[in-house]
């Protein structure tokens, strides 16, 4: 019987195909791992279906992925997808202005199910979209639905980079904005 591996390698192992493969083969941690890895896939890939049906195979661009994620220190949180257009713009991968929405609108809805944020409002840019941004806000009451859309920005003109604002009142008449 193999011995576990350390809480930390389990752990890493979850989010690092390296780490995985590092595992014992067959042994109830890398299981675990490949299994943890299956699912942020389809969290990744499910929301961006046209861009996935484009793109040469996913599960080598999404072991890649993942390792520069893991080695550039970004975190897979709502912000996922945001930082996969930056890999894919780094990879040197061909991107429509319709990817680039795709990726900003998944990135958006995401982030409506994050407990971290109490902003009412989210809007997200990259220098293919301005002035158009995605916009997301979420409902007055509990129940109420959140939306989000494409909207023009007057005055906003293209800049390089991927930057995202919050709101905590869901109003963007003045957007400050953050790099990625």
């Amino acid at each position: 019987m193999t011995a576990p591996a350390p809480q930390s390698s389990r752990l890493d192992a979850c989010i690092s195909p390296a780490a995985r493969d590092s595992l014992a083969a067959g042994s109830r941690d890398r299981l675990i791992a490949q299994e943890s890895l299956r699912i942020r896939w389809h969290q990744l890939f499910d929301r961006i279906p046209q861009l996935a049906e484009r793109l040469p195979d996913t599960t080598d661009l999404y072991e890649a992925f993942l390792e520069w994620a893991v080695a550039a220190g970004r975190r897979l949180d709502w912000r996922m997808h945001l930082h996969f257009l930056e890999f894919l713009e780094r990879e040197g991968i061909a991107l429509r202005p319709q990817d680039h929405i795709e990726l900003l609108a998944a990135s958006a809805a995401r982030w409506f199910a994050s407990p971290e944020h109490r902003h009412r409002g989210l809007a997200l840019t990259t220098g293919t979209t301005a002035p158009k941004v995605v916009v997301a806000l979420k409902g007055h009451a509990s129940l109420e639905r959140g939306r989000v859309k494409l909207a023009e920005v007057p005055g906003l003109y293209p800049a390089p980079g991927i930057r995202w604002s919050l709101s905590r009142s869901g109003d963007f008449a003045v957007l400050t904005w953050s790099p990625l």
